[in-house]
């Protein structure tokens, strides 16, 4: 009773991903211009500025309250009426956000993070179990893996929360995220070190999971839509740091299982080490804080709106 076939686990995922499909339908589909980082929405409540959302961003780091469509570098006058071809005229290019150093940092900060960090649950979870006397895995096992997993989720949504009311209240992007990445190194020296010492303290170390899992989760939109904002491309770049994640973990998983195989868990987790230490220093040393970087871009706007007015030319290149 206690151990139900493996099989149902799936079907329940399949199952709820087909509600998942089916909510989608009754979402409203909002402003496209919004989502895409051209347009942000009046706020006529200047008590607005500081709690956390886009509109009242951008008024708290200076571009006020009367900028309707933002790019960098095509400033454009908000249309009645858009479709798509008219979008498309206001977005940047791919190259300008692709080439953009931030995306690159960004990109593989992630990369790095999530190729050190995806072995490693599976890793604890071998610790934990442990084998039967004739090799085969412990049913223990499985508990103590759901248990991990609740704890981290548990402890994620505490971290999420402090996150966002510190980032309400003006705690700068760099430093949030690297607090994030920072407990993935010292969540794999505890498991070194207390490989030996009981399921329980194992067990502990997925609060650090939880926390980094917290931050990382809260600030990734937040540093995608400072990058990209203006530039219409918020989306693209959403899906390009995502796939770079994605891809981390994937690899992740495959070499590190293979290591355990041939050199063991304390040398899976060694590497886990090792590798957790490079997005930590890439986004310490080459991202710079982005917090502000939303309202510098309006400024920019109407800087190069000015000159245009100034020359007495009315089209907009």
């Amino acid at each position: 009773f206690l151990y139900p076939d493996i099989k149902y686990c799936f079907l329940v995922i399949g199952i709820s991903a087909m509600m998942a499909v089916g909510g989608v339908q009754f979402l409203p589909e909002g402003d496209p211009l919004l989502g895409r980082g051209l347009h942000i929405r009046e706020s006529k409540n200047s008590n607005d500025a500081g709690r956390g959302t886009l509109d009242a961003d951008v008024a708290l780091q200076g571009g006020g309250n009367d900028t309707q469509y933002v790019n960098m570098t095509r400033p454009q006058s908000a249309p009645k009426f858009h479709s798509l071809e008219s979008e498309e005229k206001m977005a940047s290019g791919y190259l300008e956000v692709f080439a953009d150093r931030k995306t690159l940092v960004l990109c593989l900060t992630g990369f790095f993070f999530h190729f050190a960090n995806a072995n490693v649950l599976l890793v604890l979870g071998e610790l934990m179990g442990g084998d039967n006397d004739d090799g085969s895995v412990s049913r223990k096992a499985i508990p103590l893996i759901a248990g991990a997993i609740i704890l981290a989720q548990v402890t994620m949504s505490v971290a999420t929360y402090i996150g966002d009311d510190l980032t309400k209240k003006g705690v700068g992007r760099k430093p949030l995220f690297l607090a994030g990445l920072i407990t993935l190194p010292v969540r794999c020296a505890l498991i070194i070190f207390w490989k030996d010492a009981g399921d329980s303290w194992l067990l502990s170390t997925q609060i650090l999971d939880g926390i980094g899992g917290g931050f990382f989760g809260l600030l990734h939109p937040y540093l995608v839509n400072d990058i990209a904002f203006g530039s219409g491309r918020f989306n693209v770049l959403m899906g390009l740091t995502a796939s770079s994640f994605g891809l981390g973990a994937t690899i992740s998983n495959v070499l590190g299982q293979i290591v355990v195989e041939k050199l063991g868990h304390v040398a899976s987790l060694s590497g886990s080490l090792i590798l957790s230490i490079i997005p930590v220093v890439l986004f310490a040393f080459l991202m710079p804080e982005t917090l502000g970087m939303r309202g510098n871009a309006i400024h920019k706007k109407k800087e190069v709106e000015a000159e245009i007015s100034q020359r007495g030319d009315g089209q907009i290149v």
